[in-house]
C-alpha cells in the first residue's frame, strides 16, 4: 500500500471519532479497535504527531501500541506529549483512564507543560479533576526511560541480554508475588512482549522467600552457535537455550553464589566460586579449563570475565568476613585466565566497604578495576559511613581517578564504552541510577526506581539500534530500559525540588498570595509560589533534614519557624529569607526535634519543640527564653509524632506513646502550663505509624485531634474528652500505609488530606470521614501534606514539590 494510500486509511479510521462542538475527539466513545490500533494507522499515515497533540487520546489510547510509538514524535506539541506520556511509564499501562489522566497532569506539571496540564485537568464536556495539579518540581523526572516492563512479580534479581533470530532478547529471573517460585522470563526488548512462556521453578515452600540461587544470578552465552543463558541453581549450572527456553547442559558444581560468562580459546565458559577458589569451566563440557584459582577469602562477592588487550581475565572481589567497624576491608585481583597468574598488585577495598562489586574498565587507554562497594555502615552512635567508589589502575594499583561517596552504596555496578571512553553505570540504595563518564568526571542520574518502589540489584547493556540501552531489574518487580546514548530529542526542563528527599511542608501567604514552604534533607528550605511554582527565596537551617515548618506572624511580620537534628529550632524572616534567631536548649540536649508549633500562651507567641524520648521544649518567641524543658512521663515510649494545638486556650502537645512493632498505641495529651498528663487518653491505632501521620485542628471552636496509621485507618477525636468523631477504615491495599496527614477549613468545611507511600492522596470530611475526592502521584512516597483556606494542597513526595487545587471539590463549584 502506498503512502497516499495509508493516509487515506487513517483519515477514514480517524473520521469515526466523533467530535465535541470545539473541535476536540470523542475518544471517550471511540471503538476499542481504534483505541489500541488508531496510532498505528497514524505512524503509517504520517499523522502520529496529530494524535499525540491531542491530550484526550493519551488518555484513552491502549499504552501497549502508544509506547512503542513514542520515538517518532517530530513536532513541538507531539514531543512535549511524548515526554509526558513517557515520564510516567511506571503507572499508565495499568492504569484505567481516570488514573491516567491523573498522572498525565501531574506528569505535565513536571515537566513544565502547564498548557497540557490544565487541558488534561479541565477536558471538555466532562468534569474536571477533583484534585487539579497547579505546579510541581520534576527532579525525578527522567526522560531517558524508554520502558517499564513490569509483570507483577515481587522482585526482579538479574537480567541478561542476548541476540537470537535478529532480535534482542531480555531473560529475567524473579521471584513470584508469594516469594516461593523463581520465574523465569524471555521477552523482545524492542517491543517488550514475550519471545516464549514464562518458566517457573518451584521454589522452597516450607520457607517462603528463601532465595534460591536461582534468583540472584543469570549470564548470556553461546553453546554451539545457539544463544544461552545461564544460571546457577542448588546443584549447579543449567544452561538454557534462549530460543526455546530448553535446557540444553546441565554441569554439578561446588557450593557459592557468583556467576560470570565469557570466551577464553574460542571457548564459551563460565566462572564459578567453589568453596576455597574459583573455576573456569567449559559450558559444553562443563569440566575445568585449568586448576582452581585460589583465594584468599572463601566469601567472593563479585565475578567479571574480560580482556586486557588479547588476553582474558577474570576479576574478581572478596569480602573480609568482619562486618562493620571491624571490617578491614575486601581484596580485589585480576587473573591473566591464560596462565593463572595475577596481574598487577592486589587492590585493597576501604575499611567498612563490605560486599564490593569490581569491574574492568578502560580509562585514558589504561585498563582499570572499579570497586563499587555496597553497604552503608551505621556505628553505635548513629554515625552513617557511606562508602567510597574506587578506581584503581589494574598494573600498578594506582588511583586513576578521583575517589567519591556514593549516597546509599553500590548495588548494581556495569561499565561500557562509548565514543572510545568508559562510562560507569550503577545503582544505588536510593533507588537511583547514576551514570559518570570518566572522559569528563561529571554524573547525572539517569532514571531513579523512587524510594517507595525499591531499588536497582542487577544491570545489563544492549546496544541495539544505534544506542546504548541500560536495563534495570527491580527491587519492585520491574525491568526498566533507558537509553544511555545523549538526546537532544526532549523538551523536558523541569523545575528542580530538592537534592535528596522533601521532609516537611507548609503553605502559608505573603501580600496575600499563597506560597509553599518546603524543608529538605540537606537543611535546605524552598519558598515558591504556590500557583506557579516560582521559586521566591531559599532559606537553610543546618544540614540535615528540616523536621518541621510553622509559620507565624507577629506585629505584621511573617516568620518561619524550623526544627533540625543537631542545629534546634530557628526563626526565620519569610520576606528576606534571613535567620533571625536560633533557639537551644538548657540541657545541650536537642539532638532531633521532631515537630515545631507555634502557639500563644499569656497573650504571647510562644515556640513548642518536641523530640526524642519524649523531651519537649517551650520558648518565649520573641525574647528567646527558654519556659520549659521538660521529659513528659513515660517519655521513652513516645514515638517521633507530636503536634501542638490549643484547648480552651491552654497549650496542649499531642504525642503518640507505643512501643515500637506492631502494638497497639495511643495519643496522649500533655497540659504545658501545668506540666502534667491530661486525663483523656486516645486509642489510636495498630501497627507502625510516621512521623507525619498525626495532626490537629479546631472546628467552630472544638479541638479535634486526627491521625492516621500505616493499616489504612483513619480517624477522629474531641481533644477535650477523646471522644471519637469519624473513622475511616481503608482495606484497600493502595491506600497504606499513610506517610503523611494535615487538617484544615475550606469554604466553612473542615476537611483533612492523608497521602500513602504508594503516592495515593486521599481528601476527607474531618467530621464525616466522608471521601470528597484522591489522586496519584507518580514515584511513590508521600512524605507530608498542607492545606490552606482556599483549598490548596502542599504534598511533599520523594525529592518534588507539588501543589494541587481542591477548591472544586470540596466547595462542589468546579464544572
Amino acid at each position: 500500500m502506498s503512502g497516499t494510500d495509508r493516509g487515506a486509511l487513517a483519515d477514514i479510521l480517524l473520521g469515526q471519532v466523533g467530535r465535541h462542538p470545539d473541535g476536540s475527539r470523542r475518544w471517550a466513545e471511540a471503538d476499542p479497535y481504534l483505541l489500541r490500533h488508531a496510532v498505528q494507522h497514524a505512524v503509517e499515515g504520517g499523522r502520529l504527531d496529530e494524535l499525540l497533540a491531542d491530550p484526550e487520546f493519551l488518555v484513552y489510547a491502549d499504552p501497549a501500541t502508544l509506547i512503542p510509538a513514542l520515538p517518532g514524535a517530530s513536532g513541538p506539541d507531539a514531543v512535549i506529549a511524548a515526554t509526558v506520556y513517557r515520564s510516567v511509564l511506571e503507572d499508565l499501562p495499568s492504569a484505567l483512564p481516570e488514573r491516567r489522566r491523573q498522572y498525565l497532569a501531574i506528569s505535565g506539571a513536571r515537566v513544565g507543560a502547564r498548557a497540557l496540564a490544565r487541558r488534561l485537568s479541565r477536558p471538555f464536556g466532562s468534569p474536571a479533576l477533583a484534585l487539579e495539579p497547579l505546579f510541581s518540581t520534576g527532579s525525578e523526572i527522567k526522560p531517558a526511560v524508554r520502558a517499564v516492563f513490569n509483570d507483577g512479580d515481587f522482585r526482579v534479581y538479574a537480567v541478561a541480554v542476548a541476540r537470537t533470530g535478529g532480535r534482542h532478547v531480555v531473560v529475567t529471573s524473579s521471584t513470584d508475588r508469594e516469594g516461593y517460585d523463581t520465574i523465569i522470563r524471555f521477552r523482545d526488548l524492542r517491543t517488550g512482549e514475550p519471545t516464549l512462556p514464562p518458566i517457573t521453578i518451584t521454589g522452597d515452600r516450607e520457607h517462603p522467600g528463601r532465595a534460591s540461587r536461582y534468583q540472584r544470578v543469570i549470564a548470556a552465552s553461546e553453546v554451539d552457535g545457539e544463544a544461552v543463558v545461564v544460571l546457577r541453581s542448588e546443584s549447579g549450572l543449567v544452561v538454557r537455550s534462549v530460543a526455546t527456553g530448553q535446557v540444553v547442559r546441565e554441569h554439578p558444581t561446588g557450593e557459592g553464589n557468583c556467576l560470570a560468562t565469557g570466551m577464553l580459546a574460542g571457548r564459551a565458559v563460565a566462572a564459578t566460586d567453589e568453596g576455597p577458589g574459583i573455576f573456569v569451566r567449559d559450558l559444553v563440557t562443563g569440566a575445568p579449563v585449568g586448576p582452581a584459582i585460589r583465594t584468599p577469602s572463601d566469601r567472593v562477592c563479585s565475578l567479571e570475565i574480560g580482556e586486557i588487550g588479547d588476553h582474558p581475565v577474570l576479576v574478581y572481589a572478596t569480602h573480609s568476613g568482619r562486618y562493620g567497624d571491624e571490617d578491614p576491608g575486601g581484596t580485589c585481583h585480576v587473573i591473566d585466565l591464560h596462565s593463572g597468574a595475577r596481574i598487577g598488585p592486589v587492590h585493597r577495598c576501604s575499611p567498612r566497604s563490605g560486599t564490593v562489586i569490581a569491574r574492568l574498565g578502560l580509562h585514558e587507554g589504561r585498563p582499570v578495576v572499579v570497586l563499587g562497594p555496597w553497604g552503608v555502615h551505621t556505628d553505635m552512635n548513629g554515625q552513617r559511613y557511606h562508602p567510597k567508589v574506587e578506581i584503581r589502575d589494574v598494573f600498578t594499583g594506582e588511583e586513576r581517578f578521583p575517589t567519591w561517596t556514593q549516597f546509599e552504596g553500590i548495588t548494581a555496578l556495569a561499565v561500557t564504552l562509548m565514543d572510545g571512553h568508559a562510562v560507569l553505570v550503577a545503582g544505588d540504595g536510593s533507588g537511583a541510577v547514576t551514570v559518570r563518564d570518566l572522559s569528563v568526571g561529571e554524573a547525572y542520574e539517569l532514571l531513579r526506581v523512587g524510594v517507595a518502589r525499591g531499588w536497582v540489584g542487577d544491570l545489563a547493556i544492549a546496544r541495539a539500534d544505534g544506542h546504548v540501552l541500560v536495563l534495570a531489574a527491580c527491587d519492585d518487580g520491574a525491568l526498566r530500559v533507558a537509553d544511555l546514548s545523549p538526546s537532544d530529542s526532549s523538551p523536558a526542563d523541569p523545575s528542580p525540588g530538592h537534592q535528596i528527599g522533601v521532609e516537611s511542608i507548609a503553605l502559608t501567604r505573603v501580600g496575600g498570595h499563597p506560597v509553599v514552604l518546603s524543608g529538605g534533607h540537606l537543611g535546605d528550605l524552598h519558598c515558591r509560589d504556590a500557583r506557579t511554582g516560582s521559586w521566591t527565596a531559599l532559606l537553610s537551617h543546618g544540614d540535615l533534614r528540616i523536621t518541621d515548618i510553622a509559620v507565624a506572624t507577629i506585629a505584621q511580620r511573617q516568620v518561619v519557624v524550623t526544627g533540625s537534628p543537631r542545629a534546634g529550632v530557628r526563626l526565620h524572616d519569610l520576606a528576606s529569607g534571613q535567620p533571625l534567631a536560633d533557639y537551644r536548649s538548657p540541657g545541650d540536649d536537642m539532638e532531633w526535634v521532631h515537630s515545631v508549633d507555634v502557639l500563644p500562651m499569656d497573650g504571647r507567641p510562644v515556640i513548642v519543640g518536641a523530640g526524642d524520648d519524649g523531651l519537649v521544649w517551650m520558648w518565649d518567641l520573641l525574647s528567646g527564653e527558654c519556659l520549659l524543658r521538660w521529659k513528659v512521663p513515660d517519655g521513652d515510649a513516645h514515638r517521633p509524632v507530636w503536634r501542638g494545638l490549643l484547648v480552651d486556650g491552654t497549650p496542649v502537645l499531642a504525642g503518640v506513646q507505643a512501643e515500637y512493632g506492631p502494638t497497639t498505641g495511643q495519643i496522649a495529651l500533655y497540659d504545658l502550663a501545668s506540666r502534667t498528663r491530661r486525663d483523656v487518653v486516645i486509642q489510636a491505632f495498630e501497627g507502625y505509624n510516621a512521623q507525619q501521620c498525626l495532626a490537629v485542628h479546631e472546628h467552630r471552636g472544638v479541638p479535634l485531634v486526627a491521625f492516621a496509621d500505616f493499616e489504612g485507618n483513619l480517624a477522629v477525636w474531641e481533644a477535650r474528652t477523646g471522644t471519637l468523631v469519624s473513622r475511616v477504615i481503608n482495606e484497600a491495599r493502595t491506600v497504606r500505609p499513610q506517610t503523611a496527614l494535615a487538617c484544615g477549613e475550606v469554604n466553612g468545611r473542615a476537611v483533612c488530606v492523608v497521602g500513602t507511600q504508594a503516592g495515593h492522596l486521599g481528601v476527607h470530611d474531618l467530621l464525616t470521614g466522608e471521601r470528597i475526592a484522591d489522586t496519584v502521584l507518580p514515584g511513590g512516597w508521600i512524605h507530608c501534606v498542607d492545606i490552606d483556606g482556599d483549598g490548596l494542597v502542599a504534598v511533599g513526595y520523594g525529592q518534588e514539590v507539588a501543589v494541587l487545587d481542591m477548591g472544586g471539590a470540596v466547595m462542589g463549584d468546579r464544572a
